[in-house]
């Protein structure tokens, strides 16, 4: 409750009791902790204006990332400091909001089943919020407009391809809206913390085929229309209707990939190729389709996109025949080009070739470091903004990164935390099948790792 207080046992009581009723001992005033919002996958901040210009999309945070020095924390096979309670099997994606109360709060989102689910810090416990409705889009509503309606349970289920999976947050007044994609089109969810429920409301008849984002005034999502074209569905804030933009472009077979964007523009990759969507000098939507150049097929698999200092977004491709890779600058009909002689695993600005780091052009030189023969490779999971800090995984991989990303087998992987200028951080050991599948957090102070073979997210303290 916004403004409660509780007892020394935990119990909550409303904010105009001083004293508990049970023991008479005074009550303690709630004071929250000083966690910003972190929107999953990778950490953007929440918003509170959707016309504001920004540059997202990429595995960058804006929060800081340093570890505290405390006993034993260079040391890999050292427990973690904390752990979360164990959450039912399932793929989660972590969201941390203040939603309709006074403490940032964690929430578990897991896309395939449609389950929101929020940990109550007092009972250590997760708990799932039930649907205000209990119903699921409609199935006859119109293309553009809201609606709730039988068909789906009341969250609708996330696209299957989880790489291309995010999600936007806004925040308003004591509240906040989540937009999702889901099998029923873009999912407005309000959730209200204080009575674990939630609201939501259905934009876009079809599909989603990616994730959405906030750009231009407005949530924009590509969803699945009439006759197998991709239709672009535009939400903007309040009460005010959607918009639908028919692009004629054929949906991609597997959906799209995490789009990337800036002031200008809006892209979303696919294995065929990007639908871009821009403003003309008159502030009109206009969106393009672009393929891949003749014999490229982007490599997905190595991360997201470089975004370069001139502000271009550049995707890695495999070339054929040669299994070669070049990097292809995105969102252009006739883009330029650049060629690198081994694979590079990014997270926007930095990049590694094999463990070695690079700062900038991923088509440049890797600095001095780990010997270029060595079997070690670095596999970096979220880069901050600040001191350009990556968490990332140093595993023993003698086949090579791209037989690595193949297995099914079981990784020993060290968790390491490597900032500029300053020491590699080995933190904590994952032994777990494709161990980059893991998602990273910031939470109550602790930066968290949590991977669907675990039973429980592993916590480690970071600076205040």
């Amino acid at each position: 409750m916004i403004g409660a207080s509780r007892d020394a046992s935990g119990q909550w009581f409303p904010p105009d009791f001083t004293y508990s009723p049970q023991t008479g001992s005074t009550l303690q005033i709630t004071i929250s902790s000083l966690d910003p919002p972190w929107v999953p996958p990778f950490g953007a901040p929440a918003l509170a204006d959707l016309a504001r210009p920004v540059t997202r999309g990429l595995r960058q945070t804006p929060a800081p990332l340093a570890l505290m020095r405390t006993k034993g924390r260079l040391d890999p096979g050292a427990e973690a400091d904390r752990t979360l309670p164990a959450l039912p099997p399932g793929d989660y994606r972590f969201l941390v909001h203040t939603f309709d109360v006074a403490a940032p709060t964690l929430m578990a989102i897991e896309p395939a089943r449609g389950q929101l689910l929020v940990l109550l810090p007092e009972s250590n416990a997760w708990i799932p919020l039930e649907s205000a409705t209990g119903q699921g889009p409609a199935a006859g509503r119109s293309e553009a407009s809201g609606g709730t309606a039988n068909g789906w349970p009341a969250l609708a289920p996330g696209p299957k391809n989880g790489r291309g999976w995010r999600m936007e947050a806004v925040t308003g007044s004591h509240v906040a809206t989540l937009y999702l994609p889901t099998a029923g089109g873009l999912a407005a969810v309000t959730p209200t913390l204080v009575g674990l429920s939630y609201a939501v409301e259905y934009f876009g008849r079809g599909p989603a085929l990616g994730g959405p984002v906030a750009w231009a005034g407005e949530v924009w999502l590509p969803v699945l229309g009439k006759l197998g074209v991709v239709h672009l569905v535009g939400k903007p804030p309040g009460a005010a209707e959607p918009v639908i933009l028919k692009t004629g472009a054929v949906a991609p077979e597997h959906g799209f990939e995490a789009p990337v964007f800036d002031a200008h523009h809006v892209i979303w990759p696919s294995e065929q190729g990007q639908l871009v969507v821009h403003l003309d000098p008159n502030g009109k939507h206009k969106t393009e389709w672009i393929a891949w150049p003749e014999g490229l097929a982007p490599a997905f698999s190595l991360g997201c996109p470089y975004l370069s200092l001139e502000g271009t977004f550049w995707q890695a491709c495999w070339k054929s025949p040669s299994a070669s890779l070049e990097y292809v600058e995105m969102g252009k009909s006739r883009p330029e080009r650049a060629a690198i002689d081994v694979p590079r695993f990014g997270t926007g600005h930095i990049s590694y070739a094999q463990a070695r780091r690079i700062a900038g052009d991923p088509w440049r030189e890797p600095g001095p470091g780990v010997d270029a023969a060595s079997a070690e490779l670095v596999v970096p999971l979220l880069e901050s903004e600040l001191e350009r800090a990556v968490v990332g995984l140093r595993i023993e991989a003698p086949q090579g990164l791209v037989a690595l990303l193949a297995s099914e087998e079981k990784q020993r992987a060290t968790l390491q935390l490597q900032a500029e200028d300053r020491i590699d951080r080995p933190f904590g050991t994952l032994e777990v099948a494709r161990p980059w599948l893991a998602s990273v957090f910031v939470y109550d102070a602790h930066l968290w790792v949590h991977h669907p073979e675990l039973p429980q997210a592993l916590g480690w303290k970071l600076f205040d």
